[in-house]
């Protein structure tokens, strides 16, 4: 009877290393260049707002392992990229995300360029507005009025100690 029990453990161990090797081969199939090449266009709705590629639970999202499974069963029937993503976003389930913007590199080197022109007029205003020196305040105060008219009130009283 032991011997009919080892038969049957032999047997046993022998399906589930078969099955965890098919499990193995179906998870590579799935985080393929290919099935991420198209993953990339999708939006992953478990909220992790990124593609369908995201990490979320150690790459065992969800959502997304089911698509790319999906994805991958469609690539193995023949189907192009556009036609999977247009099923995928024809569904509703899935929204399509566009493509990164190119000029993108052009934003770190813009706002410095921006916070130099700012740097640059802040500078500059704070410099115009540095203290009259003395000796340029003459001609300046001897054309303002109020002071023409204590200039005169101070003469008239310097005339009485006279």
């Amino acid at each position: 009877m032991s011997r009919l029990n080892w038969n049957v453990a032999r047997r046993i161990m022998l399906m589930l290393a078969l099955a965890i090797a098919a499990i193995a081969q179906t998870s590579s199939q799935i985080e393929s260049d290919d099935v991420k090449r198209v993953g990339i266009h999708l939006k992953c709705t478990c909220g992790c707002n990124e593609n369908l590629n995201c990490n979320m639970s150690s790459g065992q999202c969800h959502i997304c392992k089911p698509a790319r499974a999906k994805i991958f069963k469609m690539q193995q029937v023949g189907m192009s990229d556009d036609t999977i993503i247009a099923s995928f976003v024809k569904t509703g389930e899935f929204t399509l995300l566009s493509d990164p913007n190119s000029f993108f590199w052009v934003v770190p080197y813009f706002s410095l360029a921006l916070g130099g022109v700012v740097v640059w007029f802040v500078l500059g205003r704070l410099r115009g507005n540095k203290p009259v020196a003395a000796s340029a305040a003459g001609p300046a105060i001897d054309n303002d009025p109020d002071f023409a008219r204590y200039r005169e009130a101070i003469e008239k009283d310097t005339e009485k100690l006279d």
